[in-house]
């Protein structure tokens, strides 16, 4: 487990009384979950008295069993996931939203090789098409577009890999279509195409990916929750209006190449969590089987007792 030596450090202004909160939060390095490199960058964290430290992790499973077990305070990833493992009886709740589905800025994809001769959706029936997760918010939204636009789903052959493999897998023909993120889709424009904005299926202003956190562990600290969610919130309202200075601070954590990352469909962040943004991925995680009951979405966003 690899940690950033990111740990806000005391302003000239701060009370040395006043100690601040020490948290550890884990997320992947991609746009639409990089609000905490924003957050610290910009101090933003520091000015809500939390001292954090950043760890990098790709893998939305290992975030959350981090988060389960205590080594992890607060986790981010798809709302997907998180939403399974509640509904798993796992004890979650989500304490402040990330990105939001945007259709005119989609930053999650369903990507072709440039030469592929595919071109709707039932050219995908018995196709192979790499998600990450599976049984993620990606195989969703890709399984209710080939069900609303003639083609079908229950004929497609998931298979997971991480993004960034991507590319390759669709030049050596391992999958007919792949999920996209940024920045790897504008990453790979010279060799795929964009196929489809699955995300759209569901309409806008969904959350895509989510903080979350123990349930006994938020309650136990809800000042600490309280001042992380008004330094989100107060990071989001920053990134949303100054994507430029955002783009650099994701290029210097991430070592990606600045002018790729400002070419890029950035994320856009949500400023309220509300049950109305989480209601529809539950509902269509029911309808396709990936959860096997509907429960109402207010039960999994977090309440100080």
């Amino acid at each position: 487990m690899t940690t950033l030596a990111l740990t806000a450090a005391a302003t000239p202004g701060t009370l040395r009384a006043q100690a601040k909160s020490k948290i550890n939060i884990a997320f992947p390095i991609v746009d639409p979950t990089a609000e905490v490199l924003f957050a610290y960058d910009m101090g933003f964290f520091d000015r809500a008295g939390l001292d954090v430290t950043l760890t990098p992790l790709s893998n939305g499973a290992a975030i959350a069993a981090g988060v389960v077990s205590g080594a992890i305070d607060i986790g981010i990833g798809n709302v997907l996931t998180i939403e399974a493992a509640f509904k798993k009886g796992i004890p979650l709740t989500i304490v402040a939203p990330a990105a939001i589905n945007v259709d005119s800025a989609p930053s999650n994809v369903l990507m072709v090789a440039k030469t592929s001769p595919l071109k709707t959706a039932r050219d995908l029936n018995g196709k192979v098409v790499s998600i990450n997760p599976l049984r993620g918010i990606g195989e969703l939204m890709a399984s209710a577009w080939i069900d609303k636009n003639g083609g079908d789903s229950t004929t497609v052959h998931f298979i997971e890999l991480p993004f960034q493999q991507s590319e390759a897998a669709l030049a050596q023909g391992r999958a007919d279509a792949a999920t996209g993120v940024e920045p790897f889709i504008t990453q790979s424009r010279t060799t795929t195409r964009v196929f489809a904005n699955t995300y759209a299926v569901l309409g806008e202003n969904y959350l895509i990916t989510a903080f979350f956190a123990a349930s006994a562990w938020a309650q136990a600290h809800p000042d600490v929750v309280s001042r992380f969610a008004a330094a989100i919130r107060e990071t989001a309202l920053w990134a949303n209006k100054n994507t430029d200075k955002s783009a650099e601070i994701l290029a210097k954590y991430s070592k990606l190449d600045l002018d790729l990352v400002k070419q890029t469909v950035r994320a856009v962040y949500a400023t309220t969590l509300t049950p109305a943004q989480l209601q529809p991925t539950i509902d269509g995680a029911v309808r396709y089987k990936l959860i096997d009951s509907s429960f109402r979405a207010q039960d999994i966003i977090y309440q100080p007792k």
